[in-house]
């Protein structure tokens, strides 16, 4: 869904900065349009000055907007992936990926867990934190995620420093066998 509404973000904003310059081009110089435009030209030309500003405003308001989202989209972006923490000295910026490290440290700490692929997200209110976990079949599949999210919630917070209350999402993909290491050698 993501990469969909990329696709949709840049189309509308090639959209807006095409009809922007179209409008621009008719106000400045009616004659670039070539004779595609034969009729908006004539249009444009015999136009009062009222009309020919409005055609200009509203196209400068087209650019805007697709230099809005432009910068929107970038900072968007640029703010999700830091957690911004106060300190008495200043401003700290600590990167989701270090955050994400998580899942070398959970993997080690919580028995019965295979292998752990994490996501930190930063939201408005809060981090969100993904977790898809493979478990071995030894173990309770409820005590295990349990042990997880508890695993997550201490490690987030003595990393960040941080008493804020996250709940983390754990997603089972798979549960496995674990072979005894006597069958192995066999």
């Amino acid at each position: 869904m993501r990469i969909f509404n990329t696709i949709i973000i840049i189309i509308n904003t090639l959209l807006f900065l095409i009809a922007g310059a179209i409008g621009i081009c008719l106000f400045f110089c009616p004659n670039i349009v070539g004779q595609i435009g034969g009729e908006i030209k004539k249009f444009v030309e015999s136009s009062y000055i009222a009309v020919k500003i409005t055609i200009l405003v509203f196209s400068l308001f087209l650019i805007l907007v697709a230099l809005m989202t432009i910068i929107g989209n970038i900072e968007k972006r640029r703010i999700e992936r830091n957690v911004m923490l106060e300190s008495p000295m200043g401003d700290i910026m600590v990167s989701l990926s270090a955050i994400e490290d998580f899942s070398k440290i959970v993997k080690n700490q919580v028995a019965g867990v295979k292998d752990i692929k994490g996501k930190v997200y930063s939201k408005k209110n809060g981090l969100k934190v993904i977790a898809k976990v493979t478990l071995y079949s030894d173990r309770a599949v409820s005590d295990v995620t349990q042990e997880v999210q508890e695993a997550i919630i201490k490690y987030i917070q003595y990393t960040l420093g941080i008493a804020a209350e996250i709940k983390p999402t754990v997603i089972v993909s798979k549960v496995v066998y674990k072979e005894e290491k006597g069958e192995e050698n066999e």
